[in-house]
């Protein structure tokens, strides 16, 4: 029981630090099959007990592969907590 409860200590505070990281840089650039696209955060939880950041894709105009990401992928896009680790620490050393 004390194992299970350092688990899920450990789980929320993981989740506070990546929120905290999402809302001081809310936009990620992420390179799809379609092209580049600008992401903007919308939420943090949970699906299928793995811990995922939910991202929105921003429409404008200087991004020209935006609305062929959105037609083939959506404008949506799931991360898990790895992934968007991965991706921000990749922006950050760009």
């Amino acid at each position: 029981m004390a194992q299970q409860n350092e688990r899920l200590v450990e789980e929320i505070n993981q989740a506070e630090y990546l929120q905290e990281i999402c809302l001081e840089t809310p936009q990620i650039t992420i390179g799809t099959q379609c092209g580049i696209g600008m992401y903007e955060f919308k939420s943090i939880g949970y699906r299928d007990s793995e811990l995922i950041l939910e991202f929105k894709l921003v429409m404008d105009t200087k991004r020209s592969d935006c609305e062929r990401i959105a037609y083939n992928l959506g404008d949506r896009c799931v991360l898990t907590a790895a992934q968007f680790l991965y991706a921000y620490e990749y922006h950050a050393f760009a």
